[in-house]
């Protein structure tokens, strides 16, 4: 394959991101409003469907030996995709978009917070006993996303029978529809992630970035760039809660696949085997995370200023992060 050409794929796989990306966003909100589903359920669907490209470069990383590349690849979007949603949150800063999320986003954040601290256990402790080749961390971070996602969920569903339902939207189309087009735009997620990803590890090749460097920022942006487009997407339509939670969503379920990905590596260990500067990505992510809660704690009508604050930081956070990881490749 041609360096050229490389990088010509590579732009159109993120161009074809923006168009499947959005589909996917407005069919999930679309499957919202003709089923009993809330928006912070939803948000997690979406969340799920937007990381299959992290899902797909993961194992792909795994396949070729390269673990270090794979923990880094999950880090590293879940650090880009916190850092997108404080952008948006800047663009859309007349709306205070933060102050629109509910509560059941904000207990996403929190777990979001606990996985990955059970990450960063796994990555600094090599405890001398596992269950086959597979982690303790591993089976803590499987364990307590489905309990909490179900309590969270479960929270979510009996508040919902008292929300009035909402002015219907998608009435031209029928249930059937739009859960088709839902499926058809996850599945080009999916196939686009794998372009980016197979591309942009040829890119790493071409201009000779560290494993770590790479996994954290390259793949990690690329195969994070279904998760801004929606994101996005959801914020032009106004749904500021679905932005917020699908993103959310999304961070959970990629640790989620960092410990799926911990059980299909057979040569031992997958965190122990990945660098330490995944300690500063993932250290950085909760950091990230935890002023994202403080924004969506604070009432509404903030001074400009003072209610962009916590998303300014989260964006000088992250040039900072990136120094750092790129030192230390």
């Amino acid at each position: 394959m041609g360096d050229v050409l490389v990088f010509v794929l590579f732009i159109g796989a993120a161009l074809a991101t923006f168009f499947v990306a959005s589909r996917l966003t407005m069919f999930g909100d679309a499957v919202k409003e003709k089923t009993k589903a809330s928006s912070a359920f939803m948000g997690i669907i979406i969340g799920i469907a937007i990381s299959l490209p992290e899902l797909t470069s993961s194992v792909t990383a795994v396949a070729i030996d390269a673990p270090d590349l794979a923990v880094g690849n999950l880090i590293g979007s879940n650090l880009f995709n916190i850092m997108g949603l404080a952008i948006f949150d800047l663009v859309y800063r007349r709306h205070q978009v933060m102050t629109h999320a509910t509560a059941e986003s904000k207990l996403y954040a929190w777990l979001v917070v606990f996985l990955t601290l059970i990450i960063l256990v796994g990555l600094t402790l090599t405890l001398p006993t596992h269950i086959f080749h597979v982690s303790y961390s591993t089976i803590v971070v499987v364990l307590l996303y489905f309990i909490g996602t179900k309590w969270i969920n479960d929270r979510t569903e009996y508040k919902g029978r008292k929300i009035k339902r909402e002015i219907k939207r998608y009435k031209d189309y029928t249930y059937k529809q739009v859960v088709t087009y839902f499926i058809m735009a996850a599945v080009g997620i999916m196939i686009i992630g794998s372009v980016l990803t197979v591309t942009a590890e040829r890119i790493s090749t071409i201009t000779g970035l560290g494993t770590s460097f790479v996994g954290s920022f390259l793949v990690a942006i690329s195969t994070s760039l279904p998760d801004a487009v929606s994101v996005g997407t959801a914020m032009k339509l106004r749904r500021f809660n679905l932005g917020v939670s699908s993103l959310l969503g999304s961070n959970a379920f990629n640790l989620v696949i960092l410990a799926l990905t911990d059980i299909i590596y057979f040569r031992g260990g997958l965190l122990g085997e990945a660098g330490k500067s995944n300690l500063i990505t993932g250290s950085a992510s909760i950091v990230f995370i935890f002023l994202i809660i403080y924004s969506i704690s604070r009432r509404k009508s903030q001074a400009s200023f003072t209610y962009m604050l916590p998303s300014i930081l989260i964006i000088t956070g992250y040039f900072i992060t990136t120094y750092f990881v790129f030192e230390m490749r």
